[in-house]
């Protein structure tokens, strides 16, 4: 299989989308090099058999689909709840007698500089309990408030429409949530060496992956390129991968997009189906698979095409994870690249916002 890498936008000193997506497997085999990095800040600021019962996260847009991504498995592998929060809501309309020093505070911004995530971590730094905060660098307001902050190694990602931003965050949230649970004991040492084969080898999948995404995508474009929205559904951490799935499209194409969790893809939102839209369900083997199939039956009898992606012998693109604990890193690959591919073949310009005058009236960062 030849791997066509060192694809470049055609007329522009820019590296394309397609570069940014290449370039997410050496970004998160430096995060994994770096891992100590991750024990020794979580040492100096929790410390041993830390007594935290919750993790409270802020974060919107993509931001949230990484943390929404990870909290599964930070469930399991440390064995306390983990809450997600939208910025607006902490700040506005959140409970703040419910904070308290039992939770520790992660506020994630790939840029650094979201106003009401730099207002929400003030806030609770105001209280004097401990703020982690996640940043593409270091030299951000973000980052200088927080107790402790984390690169979040996206390596100023020149697009704002985050590919490599939402993998990186996935893999740094979950090299913190290992650590925090080998600081507790949780996990021996054994299992953070399991970890990081299962993650190098996840990683080493991307480019296969990718590689394997253009070519369905050149069988199934034409068919993909009539329709006007699209529809994502998952369970478990497939849900928020097709959260994800979702907003690239929209942002990218631009089309009117959604996605919903899997179970709940045939109650309401099943009315509203029409041919005019492209479906896809991510499915694992064992995980409501067999729903997954008699939906996607369903639905390209009755309506339109729906294509299943996961690891089943029913998937119209089928992912062959080698991951346990990392396989959503695989899964966005497809999706990642597809919605690259398809703004790509519309004409759309990945540099430009549709509508940047929108700052003329709201500014969303410091």
């Amino acid at each position: 299989m030849t791997l066509l890498w060192g694809y470049k936008h055609q007329g522009s000193g820019l590296m394309s989308m397609m570069d940014t997506i290449e370039r997410i497997p050496v970004q998160l085999k430096k995060i994994i090099s770096n891992k100590d990095t991750f024990e020794n800040k979580l040492l100096d600021c929790l410390g041993p058999n830390n007594s935290y019962k919750k993790i409270v996260i802020i974060a919107s847009g993509t931001s949230y689909n990484a943390a929404f991504t990870t909290k599964h498995f930070a469930e399991n592998v440390i064995g306390f709840p983990v809450e997600i929060v939208y910025p607006n809501i902490f700040v506005n309309y959140y409970n703040h007698d419910l904070l308290c020093n039992e939770n520790l505070y992660i506020f994630i911004s790939q840029g650094g500089k979201t106003k009401l995530v730099y207002d929400a971590l003030k806030l609770v730094k105001s209280k004097g309990f401990t703020t982690v905060s996640l940043t593409e660098s270091l030299d951000t307001p973000i980052a200088n408030e927080a107790n402790i902050s984390f690169e979040i190694g996206s390596d100023n990602e020149e697009y704002i429409y985050r590919t490599l931003g939402y993998s990186a965050t996935c893999a740094t949230l979950y090299w913190m949530f290992i650590y925090m649970a080998r600081l507790n004991e949780k996990i021996s040492d054994y299992d953070v060496e399991a970890y990081t084969a299962d993650f190098t080898a996840m990683v080493n999948n991307l480019p296969i992956i990718t590689e394997r995404t253009l070519e369905w995508y050149n069988k199934h474009k034409y068919q993909l390129m009539r329709k006007s929205n699209f529809l994502f559904a998952g369970t478990n951490d497939l849900w928020p991968v097709a959260q994800e799935a979702d907003i690239k499209f929209m942002e990218m194409l631009p089309v009117f997009t959604n996605s919903f969790e899997l179970e709940e893809l045939i109650h309401g939102p099943q009315n509203a189906f029409d041919s005019t839209m492209g479906y896809f369900i991510l499915s694992r083997a064992g995980e409501d698979d067999e729903k997954a199939s008699r939906i996607a039956t369903f639905i390209t009898k009755e309506i339109s095409p729906c294509y299943v992606i996961g690891d089943t012998s029913e998937a119209d693109f089928h992912i062959q994870s080698m991951s346990k604990s990392f396989h959503t890193l695989e899964y966005i690959a497809f999706f990642q690249v597809l919605a690259y591919k398809l703004a790509d073949a519309k004409g759309r310009d990945l540099a430009r916002g549709i509508y940047p005058q929108v700052t003329d009236y709201i500014n969303k960062t410091l």
